[in-house]
């Protein structure tokens, strides 16, 4: 049996996440792929059982990324409590600098409920970061959590639903072109949640 050729893999997801730059997910076929690589359908079934398992991969290789700049940014502050703003800032930044790869990240990709948990856990990488950092501020006495996990999973939830109202043009219309002004407010409500200081 031939060995795959992992050196195709950048190719195949660089020019998948181009076709995913213009068209929605269910509008792309394995077929599609394959013709925008220059390979056939099957050459890419070596490296992946369908098209939902490609975009997972894309999606992981974003969120990892995001990570390390999330966790880069961490370290540019005074103190934990300015490393936490720092890194949901750069999240809520990158979303902003990337809309449509944000959109598919967050939402345009199937679920992949159906992986392993370790998996699954990669999915959270963010948010293990936010939880160390918060956990950080705890042991410094500059935070107040019964949660780190919790605490941080309904920030990035609620924080990311703001971004979508903006990206999609479903907040209030004064906020369209403003989604930092919006996102700030939710921001700070969550940072007074946690910084007793700042209540």
């Amino acid at each position: 049996m031939r060995n795959p050729n992992t050196e195709i893999i950048p190719t195949i997801k660089k020019r998948t996440l181009e076709l995913l730059m213009e068209k929605n997910p269910d509008q792309i076929g394995m077929r599609d792929i394959a013709k925008a690589c220059g390979i056939t359908a099957t050459n890419i079934y070596h490296y992946y059982r369908d098209k939902d398992s490609l975009f997972q991969a894309i999606g992981l290789d974003s969120i990892r990324a995001l990570n390390e700049k999330i966790k880069a940014s961490s370290l540019q502050g005074s103190d934990c409590k300015a490393n936490i703003k720092n890194a949901i800032s750069t999240f809520r930044d990158w979303c902003f600098e990337n809309p449509r790869l944000a959109l598919l990240v967050m939402q345009g990709f199937k679920s992949a409920d159906d992986a392993n948990a370790d998996i699954i856990e990669e999915y959270y990488v963010c948010n293990r970061t936010g939880e160390e950092l918060l956990k950080k501020a705890l042991e410094e006495g500059l935070a107040e959590s019964q949660n780190p996990r919790l605490e941080v999973g309904l920030l990035i939830s609620g924080l990311w639903g703001c971004i979508e109202q903006v990206l999609l043009k479903k907040s209030n219309v004064e906020y369209w072109e403003r989604g930092t002004a919006f996102t700030d407010a939710f921001i700070d409500l969550w940072m007074k949640s946690i910084f007793p200081a700042d209540r």
